[in-house]
Order: structure tokens, then sequence, then C-alpha cells
């Protein structure tokens, strides 16, 4: 994560003491204006018992991704909601890519935000999946 710059403090601190991300070794590579862009390499340790990449990484990846892209503008948001549709497995020592974009923001003040991410494999950007998220800005 280092050499990235981030909108704001805010999100820079929030990134620092994400250790989940810094656990499953999530790479950001970009995060601005509503959109953030992180990537991950499988791992051995995250294969399932078919081979590939376990849905539950994918998702967190993703959840990863939207965390970041709604907290770039200096409030605070959290995820009241998300679901993934699964394209396409991956395999070990692919490098997966989550790209979430504000769809749009809604309700009082604008305080509901629904945010779309795909998650790629980057070898030959074949999407694996597609993640959608609702956040909640909270302060």
């Amino acid at each position: 994560m280092i050499g990235v710059t981030y909108d704001d403090s805010h999100l820079a601190a929030m990134i620092a003491a994400d250790r989940t991300a810094r656990g499953l070794g999530v790479r950001l590579d970009s995060a601005a204006g509503g959109r953030a862009v992180v990537s991950m390499t499988v791992r051995a340790d995250m294969l399932n018992g078919h081979g590939t990449c376990h849905g539950g990484f994918i998702f967190t990846l993703g959840d990863i991704a939207l965390s970041y892209a709604s907290n770039t503008r200096g409030a605070l948001n959290v995820a009241a909601a998300a679901d993934i549709q699964y394209v396409a497995p991956a395999a070990e020592g692919v490098v997966l890519r989550a790209t979430a974009a504000e769809r749009l923001r809604y309700g009082k003040a604008g305080r509901n935000g629904l945010y779309d991410v795909t998650i790629v494999d980057t070898a030959n950007d074949t999407l694996v999946a597609i993640f959608t998220g609702r956040v909640v800005e909270v302060g």
C-alpha cells in the first residue's frame, strides 16, 4: 500500500488499521472519488476442496474494495448489505483485482450508497465475480 495516495487522512488511517487486508496480502492500487482498486494473489491456504479459491476470500476482496471506495470522501461508511455472483473459478497463483465504483448515493442527505465491484483474474481479464454492496454513512 506504500506509494498510493488517498483523498484524505480518514481513509489512510482506516487502511493502516485494516489487519484483515494486510493478512490476506491485499494491495491497494488506487482510491479516490468513490472508487477503489485492490488486488490479491490467491495463495495455497485460500484454496477450497476443489482446488480453487474459496468464495469467502473472493467475497472478502470485494468487501475490502467496497470499504475503501465508500470511505474516500472523508465520512465513515460501513457496509449494510452485500451480495456476490461467482462467474468463474480462480486458481492458486492468480492475481485477482477488485474494482469498486460508486453507483449512486441516496436517502436522507445521501447517507446511503450503492457500489458495484467487479473482480477479475488479471492474467487474462476473466470476470471471476460481480459483487454489489450497500453502505450507510455513520460518521
